[in-house]
């Protein structure tokens, strides 16, 4: 049986993932955030085995503990290529603002619309979905969606940030509609919900922008 475990991580309470095997505790981590060491301590305190790191865009509230991630548990990291660039530059990815250097090392593996990986436990179709960035990805696992800053619980993510469009931001929007409506949503911030939910309440989705 898979789970989905969320870790609150840094001062804009992003929602770090650690999707496991509840048997094997073979599991992925996604978007670590500003807080490796708690990340990390999650990661101890539930015996899991990670073995990829994701971002699912280069925000630096999502990827600031990266290196530390992935020194610690010697696992590659994993992102879409179109989001490369804002590993490395700190106005593309936001810290800049806040005075934090948010750079962080090249990724191991470059994801692309309609990948599919497989993982020792699990698999997960990669979903390109930019409009909060050019390189957001959504991550469709057998009954879940984790959505980065694409879709939350009553809202979308911004598309005034440097590579954001919101154009594009409604092309995503309208695959995720066509969706399996029972899927469960974990949003890169804020609560989980279901596509059904969102379907009914959002008005992002009611209208489809």
């Amino acid at each position: 049986m898979i789970g989905v475990k969320t870790i609150i991580s840094g001062s804009l309470d992003e929602n770090c993932y650690i999707v496991y095997d509840s048997k094997s505790l073979n599991a992925a981590i996604i978007d670590p955030g500003e807080d490796g060491d708690k990340v990390i301590l999650g990661v101890k305190k539930g015996g899991f085995k990670p073995e990829i790191l994701i971002n699912t865009h280069g925000h630096y509230d999502h990827m600031l503990s990266d290196d530390a991630i992935r020194a610690k548990f010697q696992i590659p990291l994993a992102i879409h290529k179109d989001d490369v660039c804002m590993l490395s530059d700190v106005y593309k990815n936001g810290s800049a603002m806040f005075s934090t250097s948010g750079i962080v090392k090249n990724p191991d593996m470059l994801l692309e619309d309609n990948q599919k990986v497989k993982l020792s436990f699990a698999a997960f179709k990669v979903m390109h979905t930019p409009g909060h960035t050019k390189g957001g990805i959504c991550l469709l696992f057998d009954g879940f969606l984790i959505t980065g800053d694409t879709l939350f619980a009553g809202t979308i993510g911004r598309t005034d940030f440097d590579g954001g469009d919101y154009e594009e931001m409604a092309s995503s929007l309208s695959k995720i509609k066509n969706l399996d409506p029972s899927l469960i949503i974990y949003p890169g911030h804020g609560s989980s919900t279901t596509l059904a939910n969102e379907l009914r309440y959002n008005q992002y989705l009611i209208d489809n922008l």
